[in-house]
């Protein structure tokens, strides 16, 4: 067949294609038809659910609410008590609350309040009504004792009858169901008074006296028949109140009812009608349907199914023989296609089968390579991590055969079995581990150091693991001699510290007793002149006391030596004062220098007592030293580390800043430049440091004056104490010759800044090392 007859073939993507949009066109005929007529029931049901339905629901509820209306207004009408009618009137009133609460129709308001008002008036009548009859009733019973007075106080036989007579009228009239009745009653009640009126008139004076008041107490019985008139009328009003009330609530429950009735047979019909138009359309497309799916199987079997088998059978035909096949054309191009494949898959399958030959050869050069290789390699199986392949150097090393070397499963070749867990695990995760240090031995038990490194690999088309080990025990003794040394060293710093801290502490101890050497100068000047002023006051008073004894003392005598006690006293008082204040200060300085304490000092008075103890020593010295602290500058810090910071700059000033001899002035200035911290600088007028020594100066032991005592400790001490127990920071400008910013002829200034109130040690942890700053 030619290319141009393969391209006049169908494509089965195409009539694939074609079948699918006209299922689709057919499926969304059918879709649109059922789904219409479920769109319209749920539109209808949306509509039930959203306004018919609470409609129904409301009208049912509605017509509930005036069923117990009318319940509630025939509970009112027939109650007994007062107490019995007001409870149902109050139910009446909640319940007709709640149904107005509800209702929003106004039309069913107004005739719910048409119910309610003549229910209300019914209730008052019935209330007036008992309330008549109470007083009919107090009437009767006060004509009842009237007639026993009267027959007690002995009234004749002619008055005691037409009296009774009445009294029967009377309780008739009370009973009488119409006005007609009421009436006859009325007259027959005027007639047996009048009768008793008429008794009354022949009886003597003395004897009608008495019964004068029972007859005016009959006249006020008539009252009783004007109350029972009033009570009829009521009666009869409250009657037509009460059909109005059941009339418009039986109107009311039977109109809601049929509201109800009408929603929901609307809704049913509505639902029938859809349902019957849906079922139609299902039909029809599951009929169209069922044409179109055996269209379909019918074209799927004979130009689909028959061309896959046939190819199918034609790929078991090239895996068994390994042969190239033919197949007849198919009628859609992809099938078409799928036959060449086939075809083409046996030619494949043929040269892949030479070159899998090739291969196996090419895996035994490969082995051959790994042989020859230097290093020990052993090949495990992944799945049961059996040795697959091991050269003769790792049967050398190990000093066990090749199958044995089972060193992914077999830990007795680690001398820390877990060495061949991780090993294990890293290759698993990651695919490959490399450069591990691990201790192992031979299968003799002898201990060597290995690096091993593993990567998954394939051999002979199942995956297993290369294990490369190279011997580097000979580099790890090695690497203990160099740690070794290392720890020597270290040990040797180590002592070279202990020297370095033990200098430090005679350092400050030399500083301590040079200034007892000239505190101890200072205080013998005062105690030298009291001394000699005691003496002196010893002498005359011994002269005082031979002349007393003699007898030759003399006034002028004893005024000369009150003049000379007096002034040996105060001589002798101010140098003592002298004294004890050098000593005090001293003591203080003294316990300073030498105390870790903390405390609050006022920094200018305190810079007077360590200049004081300094004192001693300047003396030897043309120089002098100016202070400008701010009085009421107060600290919280450790005045024994500032004692001995001060001290040492004082003397490395004196010491080196002045190598011509020549007189100098030595600055302390404090200033505040925030509330948190303090700066101090100490400045010299000398010769400088030079340049290449200022980055040098507070290193351990570093010192110009090697040769002439010096040790190369001030300036480090001071850097120490500064950055660690005060908290500070200290850096030094210096300039040979002139400074910029002040000092003309050159100078020294070391700059400290450190904290007014000094963080605790546990506030602040481990110090912080500051690098000093050199300024050029």
């Amino acid at each position: 067949m030619t290319e141009k007859q393969a391209g006049r073939r169908l494509r089965l993507h195409t009539v694939t294609m074609l079948t699918a949009l006209a299922t689709a066109f057919l499926m969304a005929g059918l879709t649109l038809g059922v789904g219409g007529a479920f769109v319209r029931v749920l539109d209808l049901a949306e509509e039930a659910d959203r306004a018919i339905v609470p409609q129904i629901t409301r009208q049912h509820q509605y017509a509930v609410f005036a069923a117990r209306m009318g319940q509630l207004a025939e509970a009112v009408l027939r109650s007994r008590s007062p107490e019995e009618r007001a409870g149902a009137l109050a139910e009446v009133e909640g319940v007709s609350q709640r149904f107005a609460a509800d209702a929003a129709a106004p039309e069913l308001l107004q005739r719910l309040e048409t119910a309610i008002q003549a229910v209300r008036r019914t209730a008052e009548r019935a209330d007036a009504i008992d309330a008549m009859a109470a007083q009919a009733v107090a009437l009767q019973r006060r004509g009842d004792e009237a007639f026993l007075s009267l027959l007690r106080s002995g009234a004749p036989l002619a008055v005691q009858e037409p009296y009774h007579r009445a009294l029967e009228a009377l309780a008739a009239g009370v009973t009488a169901a119409d006005t007609e009745q009421l009436a006859v009653e009325v007259a027959r009640f005027h007639e047996h008074a009048a009768a008793v009126v008429n008794a009354l008139i022949p009886l003597e004076a003395g004897e009608r006296a008495p019964l004068a008041r029972t007859a005016r107490d009959l006249d006020g019985l008539g009252a009783l028949f004007t109350l029972r008139r009033t009570i009829l009328s009521e009666a009869a009003l409250m009657g037509l109140e009460t059909e109005i009330a059941h009339g418009v609530l039986n109107d009311l429950s039977g109109s809601l009812t049929d509201a109800a009735a009408t929603n929901t047979r609307r809704i049913a019909d509505t639902l029938t009608d859809q349902a019957r138009s849906g079922l139609w359309i299902v039909l029809v497309g599951l009929g169209v349907a069922s044409a179109v799916q055996t269209v379909l199987y019918v074209l799927l079997r004979v130009h689909v199914v028959r061309p896959i088998r046939r190819a199918s059978q034609a790929l078991a035909m090239v895996q068994r023989e390994r042969r190239t096949v033919r197949l007849p054309p198919a009628l859609f191009a992809e099938l078409h296609a799928i036959s060449t494949s086939v075809e083409r898959f046996g030619t494949a399958l043929v040269e892949t089968h030479a070159y899998a030959e090739a291969l196996k050869a090419g895996e035994e050069r490969m082995r051959a390579i790994l042989a020859a290789s230097p290093f020990p390699i052993v090949i495990a199986r992944r799945s049961d991590d059996s040795v697959l392949f091991a050269n003769p150097q790792a049967e050398a090393l190990f000093g066990t055969e090749g199958p044995r070397l089972t060193l992914t499963r077999n830990a007795r070749f680690f001398v820390h079995p877990s060495d061949a867990v991780r090993l294990s695990r890293l290759v698993a995760v990651q695919g490959a581990a490399s450069d591990l240090e691990m201790e192992m031995r031979t299968a003799g038990g002898r201990p060597f150091w290995a690096m091993i490194s593993a990567v998954e690999i394939r051999d002979v088309d199942e995956p297993a693991i290369l294990i490369a080990v190279n011997d580097i025990t000979l580099r790890k003794r090695s690497e203990e001699e160099t740690e070794a040394a290392k720890q020597r060293a270290e040990g040797a710093l180590a002592d070279l510290r202990d020297t370095q801290t033990h200098l430090i502490q005679a350092e400050k101890m030399a500083s301590l007793g040079g200034m007892v050497a000239g505190v101890a100068h200072e205080v013998n000047t005062p105690v030298g002149i009291a001394l000699t002023g005691i003496t002196h006051l010893a002498d005359q008073t011994r002269k005082v006391v031979r002349g007393v004894e003699a007898n030759t003392l003399r006034r002028a005598d004893f005024t000369g030596y009150l003049t000379t006690a007096g002034e040996a006293c105060r001589l002798i008082e101010s140098n003592l004062n002298r004294a004890a204040e050098l000593i005090q200060s001293f003591k203080q300085t003294a316990v300073d220098q030498t105390s870790e304490e903390r405390r609050r000092v006022d920094l200018a008075a305190y810079l007077d007592d360590v200049l004081t103890s300094l004192r001693p020593r300047l003396k030897q010295t043309p120089h002098r030293v100016v202070v400008d602290c701010p009085a009421g500058l107060w600290v919280d810090s450790y005045p024994g580390a500032l004692f001995q910071v001060l001290t040492n700059l004082t003397m490395n000033a004196v010491i080196h800043a002045y190598p011509d001899g020549r007189a100098g002035t030595l600055t302390i200035a404090v200033t505040r430049p925030n509330p948190q911290e303090v700066e101090l600088r100490f400045c010299d007028d000398g010769c400088g440091i030079p340049a290449a020594h200022l980055g040098r100066v507070f290193d351990p032991f570093f010192t110009t004056r090697r040769g002439e005592g010096g040790s190369g400790l001030g300036l480090h001490i001071v850097y120490n104490i500064v950055t660690t127990r005060l908290r500070g920071s200290i850096r030094v400008d210096s300039r040979e010759g002139g400074l910029e910013g002040g000092l003309e002829s050159g100078g020294t200034c070391f700059v400290l800044r450190f904290p007014a109130e000094a963080p605790s040690a546990m506030d602040s942890g481990e110090p912080v090392a500051v690098t000093p700053e050199p300024v050029a």
